[in-house]
């Protein structure tokens, strides 16, 4: 019996093996690249996205009236700051021209953060590296892509599940296996629990992702909604550095402005997103009349944010346990590529 079941499920993970395994490499590859967006594309477009650290970075007000100047009739939906190990990017700056919405985001705009000038402007359509970002959250199929990848995200748990049940079961032939299937199946031991790791957390972030931002609890996506009379108060409009001031001073130390918007026709309120250093989310909206916190919301929702959910992303990004945590992760991407190459290689040579 217990050899009939061990052939049940040797079958059952070669098929999910084929079923998934380019769902497996595709998102493996593009969550490193994700991870890793800033330096990949200062890396295929330099000339765009790098720049040098030749005076002080500028501060949200700066790179306002920086715009303004250079980009008179662009409204800027929202600020995107670089990641901590990429200070040499440049700041993207989502827009638009739409007269009627304020929150048109079609044009990216490249910022340089320490000339305080514009490096050039594009279509939200162009970059490949933004274009695998979105791919690999599958945000761009709405509801039907969150159900798809949450099935497949499944299916990945399936295989990695019974890869582990067939390595315990079998260890005891392990010396008479040749040496590719021997490094597969140590290979497989270790990556399957990054497959389970990265697979759950991605299920349930993709689930309660999709639910805050129908149920309107998603502070972002409510501010791209809102509409706003904030033009109308002129210079009462609280300073954006005095906004950032009071935002990051609501937190405890170690945070790391990711991204950001004013207040204006976009919204009544500035908004700030922050990540500290093992990559825990803090959103806090400041009002652009008064000065006065309006909110902080952890892990970017109205609520339910301060529990389990905030370990969503640190734990998925790996860097719930630090820099090396993060680079383990990526590096996990990498090899399970090869991993499922060597056991497709394993089951043809077999056949």
């Amino acid at each position: 019996m217990n050899k009939l079941n061990q052939k049940i499920i040797t079958k059952l993970h070669r098929w999910l093996a084929f079923t998934v395994g380019i769902f497996i490499i595709f998102q493996s590859a593009s969550g490193t690249i994700a991870q890793k967006r800033f330096e990949l594309m200062q890396f295929s477009s330099p000339s765009d996205y790098r720049v040098e650290q030749i005076a002080p970075p500028a501060s949200p007000k700066e790179i306002f009236i920086s715009i303004k100047e250079q980009k008179p009739d662009i409204n800027i939906a929202h600020v995107m700051m670089p990641s901590r190990d990429a200070p040499n990017s440049a700041v993207i700056i989502m827009g638009g021209r739409d007269p009627d919405n304020p929150h048109d985001s079609s044009r990216i705009i490249a910022f340089d953060q320490y000339s305080k000038k514009v490096i050039t402007e594009h279509s939200l359509k162009a970059g490949w590296v933004g274009a695998v970002t979105l791919l690999h959250r599958w945000v761009l199929f709405g509801k039907t892509g969150v159900i798809i990848v949450s099935i497949l995200g499944i299916l990945t748990l399936l295989m990695a599940v019974s890869g582990l049940y067939l390595f315990f079961k079998t260890r005891k032939t392990t010396k008479q296996l040749p040496l590719l299937t021997r490094v597969h199946r140590s290979a497989g031991f270790i990556l399957s629990v990054f497959l389970i790791s990265a697979s759950l957390t991605g299920i349930i972030m993709s689930l309660s992702s999709w639910q805050a931002k129908t149920s309107g609890k998603s502070v972002f996506s409510n501010l791209m909604s809102q509409s706003s009379i904030m033009a109308q108060h002129g210079d009462k409009t609280v300073d954006p550095d005095v906004a950032y001031s009071i935002a990051i001073q609501s937190l405890p130390s170690n945070q790391l402005l990711s991204a950001f918007s004013y207040a204006g026709e976009h919204s009544p309120n500035y908004w700030f997103a922050f990540f500290d250093n093992r990559m825990f989310r803090n959103d806090v909206l400041v009002d652009g009349s008064n000065g006065k916190i309006v909110g902080i919301y952890p892990s970017g929702v109205t609520s339910g944010g301060d529990g389990p959910k905030r370990y969503l992303f640190p734990i998925h990004s790996g860097h719930f346990f630090g820099k090396i945590g993060g680079t383990l992760m990526n590096l996990s991407g990498a090899l399970i590529i090869f991993w499922l190459i060597s056991g497709i290689i394993i089951y043809k040579r077999k056949s």
